[in-house]
């Protein structure tokens, strides 16, 4: 399966949104959290107040580097591709796109852990935005089985999502290079092969 370029436009808001991150986190590290303002991140990035809320929805959104989840073109196309694996693998690395995809550069990941260990509301924002992502792959993942011969309810397809959400924390708890090299589409892919390997033996011991 073959990927379309970013455009010109995709290009300039990736590199936009990085900026106005990446102010927001060295602000927040020259003085503190609680007296970085939005109208300080956005002089520093260098646009102004309305350019940044066009980018973050909030100071803790800029700080943490998150966007509103969405299901990209592509991540739709990989998870319906059934070349690419069977339907838990498939609602994983779905789950992982759509994560990825609302998700600040990982350059700037050793940074964001720093500051949301130390600020306990950063942590909450985070589970809302994870909540977020995984009520729009629930809803994909639901509609999907509808369409097949043996469709789930709702709530079964809540729980194979959680599962899904469960093997991804895995590999990133026990792989400490992933997130930096997340990316690399190839170490992803195979940190969550491994992750679902490891679930799948742990489910044939206990069933």
């Amino acid at each position: 399966m073959t990927t379309s370029q970013p455009s010109l436009r995709e290009r300039h808001r990736a590199r936009t949104l990085a900026e106005i991150h990446r102010a927001a986190l060295d602000l927040a590290g020259e003085s503190s959290y609680s007296d970085t303002t939005v109208d300080a991140v956005a002089e520093r990035a260098g646009v102004s107040r309305r350019t940044f809320f066009n980018y973050y929805a909030s100071k803790e959104d800029a700080v943490l580097g998150l966007t509103p989840p969405h299901i990209t073109e592509a991540a739709h196309a990989r998870y319906m591709d059934r070349s690419t694996g069977d339907e838990f693998a498939r609602t994983v690395r779905l789950f992982m796109d759509v994560l990825r995809d609302a998700t600040g550069p990982p350059e700037f990941m050793a940074h964001r852990q720093e500051l949301v260990e130390q600020h306990p509301e950063l942590k909450r924002r985070i589970g809302l935005h994870v909540t977020t992502a995984e009520s729009l792959v629930v809803s994909t993942v639901t509609e999907q089985s509808a369409l097949g011969a043996s469709p789930r309810s709702e709530e079964t397809s809540h729980a194979f999502v959680l599962l899904a959400g469960s093997v991804i924390k895995f590999a990133f708890r026990t792989d400490s290079h992933l997130a930096a090299a997340s990316q690399d589409d190839a170490a992803v892919q195979h940190a969550l092969d491994h992750a679902i390997g490891v679930f799948r033996t742990a489910f044939k011991e206990i069933s």
